[in-house]
């Protein structure tokens, strides 16, 4: 058995670098607001890494307190977004797919928070989609607008 290369990634400026020795847990594309604003980007791409698996190698972001219960990740001499921080999820680090050095590498699992999407980005695959947030997950994100009966949404 050969041990598995590891994951590294950062930003744009290079002044914060991270690696990552266990495969990622779950990748998942968010087309929520906050997302949406934190990446500048139609949608986000996360992937969800052991925290205890994970390290920060040089330097580490700055982090925003977007809601009650999670923190973002950027850097603070390059505005680069490289994570998200949720208080229910305190074992993972989550992880800027687009940060990463060979982002080809993680598999993204589903798509959440799509009632938010932007009418014209459609992402062609058939993964998975919520309408809020993800069953795979525990969430306290934005409690009032979560649907636990919401199907997932179809293929389109």
């Amino acid at each position: 058995m050969t041990a598995m290369d590891p994951f590294e990634g950062g930003c744009l400026c290079g002044a914060v670098r991270y690696r990552a020795t266990a495969p990622p847990v779950r990748g998942v594309i968010c087309h929520c607001p906050m997302c949406r604003k934190h990446s500048g980007a139609p949608a986000l791409a996360f992937v969800h890494f052991p925290a205890g698996d994970f390290t920060w190698l040089q330097g580490a972001p700055a982090r925003y307190r977007s809601s009650e219960f999670a923190e973002r990740g950027f850097c603070a001499k390059c505005g680069s977004t490289l994570s998200m921080h949720e208080e229910v999820l305190a074992g993972r680090v989550q992880i800027t797919v687009g940060s990463l050095d060979d982002p080809g590498r993680v598999r993204i699992d589903d798509h959440v928070w799509t009632k938010d999407r932007i009418p014209w980005f459609d992402v062609a695959d058939h993964l998975p989609r919520f309408s809020t947030s993800s069953s795979a997950v525990e969430t306290k994100a934005d409690a009032e607008r979560i649907d636990p009966d919401a199907p997932a949404m179809p293929f389109v």
